[in-house]
């Protein structure tokens, strides 16, 4: 899905890459302050992180010891 919405070269490319690298980032608290709840089972939470100056979105689950990026898609 990177490729169709973020390609290589491309401005959102580069925003996507930034907000990876913040999710890898153990600095930072996740879920992060601006994240959304977008789907909770009884076994995992997915959220949602818009990424800054597009109109994409990364759904990732928090696991013990790794962040799993679910997805990158358009906002809803």
């Amino acid at each position: 899905m990177r490729r169709v919405y973020a390609p290589p070269g491309s401005p959102q490319n580069a925003d996507v890459r930034r907000a990876l690298a913040q999710l890898a980032d153990e600095r930072f608290p996740l879920p992060a302050p601006g994240d959304q709840e977008a789907l909770r089972t009884p076994y995992e939470t997915i959220w949602a992180l818009r990424v800054p100056r597009t109109d994409l979105v990364l759904t990732y689950t928090i696991m013990p010891l790794m962040i799993e990026v679910r997805s990158i898609h358009p906002a809803w």
